[in-house]
């Protein structure tokens, strides 16, 4: 009997999981981006350096880059890469290395964009009641690294969940590279 509900509440859970990966989304669902508390660096993180603006660019130029899911085309001077990390209270070993390695990628190849303020990251607790909107915002089913394109009116054009993080945890060198390339992939539609 327990191997039977066991085996009903996995298949059901991957059901759902491959439904909300593979369910069409469409371009006009672009949702803004609130400020919350989560936003305000706690003095239990180690902010990244940020700057309050962006240095305007003399040509804005409209790119699309079709790797990236739910995009609209965006206006260089406009946008900004967030790289948020969440989790929820219980924290394992995985989830916290998950977090550390995500951070050292980003401080690690993109020192000068986070100087300027052009790639944000940020760590976020879902279970906190100002936080629950990102479950639902990004279609949240366990600890997670996404990437978001928001432009400067605090509108978000596209994201995408690092789901294969979770897979190249155990080796260092090829989780950097993930992060790295995947948030290349969102600078170059931010710029």
């Amino acid at each position: 009997m327990i191997k039977t509900l066991l085996f009903v509440f996995v298949f059901v859970s991957f059901a759902v999981l491959i439904y909300k990966e593979f369910s069409p989304r469409s371009e006009g669902n672009a949702t803004d981006v609130p400020v919350t508390k989560a936003d305000i660096p706690s003095v239990s993180e180690k902010p990244l350096p940020t700057a309050e603006s962006q240095t305007a660019r003399e040509t804005s130029k409209t790119k699309k880059d079709e790797s990236l899911p739910h995009q609209v085309a965006v206006t260089s001077q406009e946008a900004k890469v967030i790289v948020y990390y969440f989790h929820g209270m219980a924290r394992c070993t995985t989830c916290k290395t998950i977090e550390k390695y995500s951070r050292e990628a980003v401080e690690h190849y993109f020192q000068n964009e986070l100087k300027n303020g052009k790639l944000v990251f940020r760590t976020i607790n879902v279970e906190e009641a100002e936080n629950h909107h990102y479950i639902q915002d990004y279609q949240l089913f366990s600890k997670s690294l996404v990437i978001s394109l928001v432009k400067q009116d605090k509108k978000e054009v596209t994201w995408k969940n690092l789901a294969d993080v979770w897979k190249l945890v155990g080796d260092k060198d090829k989780f950097f590279q993930y992060v790295k390339d995947e948030v290349e992939k969102f600078l170059k539609q931010a710029s």
